[in-house]
């Protein structure tokens, strides 16, 4: 090992001592040779070297030999020269060189240097390194490997100079973030930039690359970029005739998902829709690590446009999220449309994603997605995205004051888009519902066990406090029911007449605005919940009393006034006001089961478990005058009957208002389940028997007022669910009602009546509603855990890039599972009343299957019974193509005229920083619909 000492105001040699018999030293044991490199060729003093010999007329180092030469320069290297060579070590004393052979090794601060073969020049301040031949072999070996710092660079041959820090390169390889550069002849500037000639960029790790940028000179910034004037595109050696005139790519920091530059759009065209276009191109700005921003646009030929801006945001241990914002002006490609300046639509998309860290007493969390009623129709290519026809946001904060306080404030809003429209081909009638709540509340405490509880009955008494309000607009207005039938009355007020028996759907933007407010009502809501201790009777009865005071907050009133035979006047308040209502009940329930011993091969028993419940609820009547909640009135009816009314102050009138009148109710239900004891097996496992469900769940329920005037039994529930063996799920229910049903004009369902409906013969109950769904998933089965490595064990990915990966499983393919199917059938029946049966049945397949470990294929379809056509069917394919990616997308069914089938094609690099040199060809199911 040789070390170079400095020193401050001159240079010395130290050789070895004397004493060895070789003249030429072997440094195989590295023995140690210190200098100090002079800058330039200066003034020296001859030195006596008295153990060193002339070999050919150089100086050559005798292993058991000492000298001292002192040479003076006027400036010093920062570092110390540190060389070393397996072989040997020759040093030229005259011309101040030094030749090391065989695994030699040069080291100055952070830059290393080996070779076969080194060259190391006092007074030049260099170091040449070069590989040698190898005869046998027949190749050369020990090609220079120059790393300075953490970068890394394979070389045929270099030189390079410690002081100016330039350098000359022949044959370079070198890795600079996802890729490798490649080149012949390389000159290295002092701020440590790489100018190469006849250079090759790949992200493929191959000695012989897949595909490579051909460009007859490069850039290399260090650790930022890579700069190339015109280049083109190799792939398996044949060249694209395709060349552009420069390129830029940036290395991903470590600390960052990306670095600031150009995104490329995507080009197409839509042959019937807005013509040739140019997609999401912007640009990408690298923020800092905790927050990136980019911005894009679109562009058409028939002179639609669109802007978007997105950004990405974390604070790590507290919260990350992402916030996109679209705007796209829709022009319509058909020509009298745009003579007569019609066909003009906007589109806007507003998506909000925070979530936050569990940490602290409070929480705010967002998940807003809003957009107009057709942006999902025109601007998304996701096949579940363009079907969808409801969005919901949510804006949610939530805080705990100490043990017992709690407070909560949220935004919602849902949508649903409408139906498509035959004449305009877009969504119409989307209906919007704003609402804002807020809650406050105290949890329960058991006020007889604050202080050292002993166990007694009545320590298990609870009481708490909740209040919440709640504040809605919503562009649908509420149906107005003025029918002499259900009312017993007539409205004397002037009646919106879109809103008799039908919902009226109005226009969500500002113009409506004021028909909203004038609709909308703020409500609040408060309760005390309190828990009763719980008894048990006859030992296996469970009895649970109950008790519950609720009460709501109103900002207007109602009032009432006859205004003639019949006739009613209804006037409205501004006026605060309050009501509240309490109720009593009890429960009992137990449960008790039945075996049925078989004693089969395998089957040791079936069990029946049956779980009995019956609850009882009464409601005090609030309708008196005492309470202030309801207004009474003495009306005549069309045949001079004259009758009292009690109407609410509060809700107004018609279908769904509480009378307030005195309730009992007698609640009940009935739920099954059975399941089977089989033997094991194998007479070695680890349990003798094993329990199988046959049914989940089998339950029925419903409830009886005793105090009402009329239908007193509400409809019978039929729920079930069952696992079928270990692939397939069923699920059931069914709505029966036991009413008799008589025809009405106002209704095509008719009108039930008191009267049970096996007393008209019309079989025990009607059936209102049938469901049920069948599911199974087939996979292999799942292999030894043991084997597989730990999640991201070998992966050079970023924490931020792992977690984007974990939160959108949907944007990767996983080609470790070989094969999946999925198999689900549905089936709806609807018959309220006397109307027509309405049936929807569909059955729907997905699967994949994984033909290597690198090529798979994904499919999903299904079929319509009800249309009796194809639901919306895709077929992908992906392939792992080592340093590409290529999928195709085809859409040969989209389920209705105004989706037209697509396809799409992608041949991409994996790299992220070489992710626009692709090719791609899309054709979206509106191609042929109006944009």
């Amino acid at each position: 090992m040789a070390c170079v000492k400095q020193r401050p105001t001159r240079k010395s040699v130290s050789l070895p001592t004397a004493g060895s018999k070789d003249l030429v030293s072997k440094t195989v044991d590295s023995t140690a040779i210190s200098k100090t490199l002079p800058d330039t060729a200066g003034t020296k003093r001859p030195a006596a070297v008295p153990d060193s010999v002339s070999v050919n007329g150089k100086m050559v180092a005798v292993t058991d030999s000492a000298a001292r030469d002192t040479l003076s320069s006027p400036d010093d290297l920062q570092f110390v020269v540190k060389y070393t060579a397996r072989d040997s070590t020759i040093m030229e004393t005259l011309a101040k060189e030094v030749h090391m052979y065989g695994d030699a090794e040069v080291t100055y601060g952070t830059i290393n240097l080996k070779a076969d073969y080194i060259r190391l020049n006092w007074i030049t301040n260099e170091v040449y390194a070069r590989g040698t031949y190898d005869s046998t072999a027949k190749k050369m070996v020990g090609e220079p490997i120059f790393q300075d710092g953490g970068t890394t660079y394979n070389t045929k041959e270099i030189r390079y100079n410690f002081e100016s820090k330039k350098a000359i390169i022949k044959g370079i390889i070198t890795q600079e973030g996802d890729g490798n550069i490649r080149g012949n002849k390389v000159k290295k500037d002092t701020e440590g930039n790489f100018y190469i000639q006849k250079a090759m960029y790949t992200t493929c790790n191959l000695t012989h690359p897949h595909f490579y940028i051909n460009a007859p000179k490069i850039k290399l910034v260090h650790q930022k970029q890579v700069i190339s004037g015109p280049f083109n595109l190799v792939i398996s050696d044949v060249p694209l005739p395709i060349a552009l005139p420069f390129g830029f790519f940036p290395f991903p920091k470590k600390k960052e998902i990306g670095t600031s530059g150009i995104i490329f759009p995507t080009y197409g065209e839509e042959p019937n829709g807005r013509g040739f276009y140019l997609r999401n191109g912007g640009y990408y700005f690298a923020i800092s690590e905790y927050i990136n921003a980019q911005v894009t646009g679109q562009i058409y030929s028939t002179g639609s446009w669109g802007l978007g801006v997105a950004s990405t945001y974390i604070s790590r241990y507290r919260y990350n999220g992402s916030l996109s914002l679209n705007f796209n002006r829709n022009r319509s490609s058909d020509e009298i449309d745009q003579l007569i300046k019609k066909g003009i639509t906007n589109d806007f998309s507003i998506q909000w994603s925070h979530t936050p860290k569990p940490r602290g007493n409070s929480t705010f969390s967002a998940n807003v997605n809003v957009s107009s009623n057709s942006y999902n129709q025109f601007q998304e290519f996701d096949t579940q995205k363009y079907i969808s026809n409801v969005a919901s946001s949510s804006v949610q904060y939530n805080r705990t004051m100490g043990q017992y306080l709690r407070g909560a404030a949220s935004l919602r809003v849902n949508q649903n888009f409408g139906q498509i429209s035959a004449e305009t081909g877009r969504r119409e009638n989307g209906k919007t519902n704003i609402s804002s709540d807020f809650s406050f509340g105290v949890n329960q405490i058991a006020p007889f066990a604050l202080n050292n509880p002993r166990g007694r009955w009545y320590e298990s008494f609870r009481m708490g406090l909740d209040f919440s309000g709640n504040y809605t607009l919503t562009n649908v207005l509420s149906t107005i029911d003025t029918s002499y039938t259900s009312l017993g009355f007539r409205l004397t007020n002037t009646i919106d007449t879109a809103r008799i028996g039908k919902q009226e759907i109005l226009p969500f933007n500002t113009g409506s605005l004021p028909d909203m407010l004038k609709d909308a009502q703020f409500t609040g809501r408060y309760s005390l919940p309190i828990s009763l201790p719980n008894f048990k009777i006859l030992r296996f009865l469970n009895f649970t009393p109950s008790m519950s005071l609720n009460g709501e907050v109103f900002t207007k009133q109602y009032r009432y006034s006859v205004a003639g035979q019949g006739l009613i006047k209804m006037d409205t308040l501004q006026k605060a006001g309050t009501q509240y209502s309490y109720n009593f009940g009890a429960g009992l329930n137990t449960r008790f089961y039945g075996t049925f011993f078989v004693r089969g091969k395998r089957l040791e028993a079936i069990r029946h478990t049956v779980i009995p419940s019956m609850s009882f609820t009464y409601t005090p009547d609030f309708t008196g005058d005492a309470f202030g909640f309801y207004q009474r009135l003495q009306i005549t009816d069309d045949e001079g009957t004259v009758k009292e009314l009690a109407l609410s102050k509060f809700r107004g009138i018609g279908s769904g208002v509480s009378n307030g009148k005195a309730s009992s109710v007698v609640s009940f239900s009935l739920n099954n389940s059975f399941e089977m004891k089989l033997k094991s097996k194998s007479d070695t496992a680890s349990t003798q028997f094993e329990k199988i469900s046959l049914l989940d769940n089998f339950s029925l329920g419903g409830n009886y007022n005793l105090l009402a005037d009329s239908l007193n039994l509400s409809n019978i529930t039929v729920n079930a669910n069952a696992r079928i063996g270990k692939n397939l799920n069923l699920n059931f229910n069914m709505n029966l009602d036991p009413y008799t049903y008589v025809p009405d004009k106002s209704s095509t369902a008719g009108r039930k009546i008191n009267k049970y409906a096996i007393t008209q013969g019309q079989g025990l109950a009607s059936l209102q509603n049938l469901g049920f769904t069948l599911g199974t998933n087939f996979s292999p089965k799942k292999t030894d855990s043991k084997n597989k490595p730990a999640t991201g064990a070998n992966s050079t990915a970023t924490p931020e890039q792992r977690e984007f990966v974990e939160q959108h499983p949907e944007l990767y393919v996983d080609f470790t599972i070989p094969w999946n199917v999925s198999l689900n059938y549905n089936f709806n029946l609807s018959k309220p009343g006397l109307s027509k049966t309405t049936i929807i049945q569909a059955v729907n397949v997905t699967g994949d299957l994984s033909l290597t470990k690198n090529f798979k294929i994904t499919a999903s379809t299904g079929f319509d019974f009800s249309a009796f056509q194809p639901t919306i069917t895709q077929l992908s394919l992906m392939r792992d193509l080592h340093c590409w990616d290529m999928s195709l997308s085809w859409t040969p069914f989209a389920g209705s005229r105004t989706r037209v089938s697509n396809y799409s094609f992608t041949l991409k690099v994996k790299s992220s920083i070489l992710q626009d040199l692709k090719v791609s060809r899309r054709r979206s199911f509106y191609d042929q619909s109006a944009y």
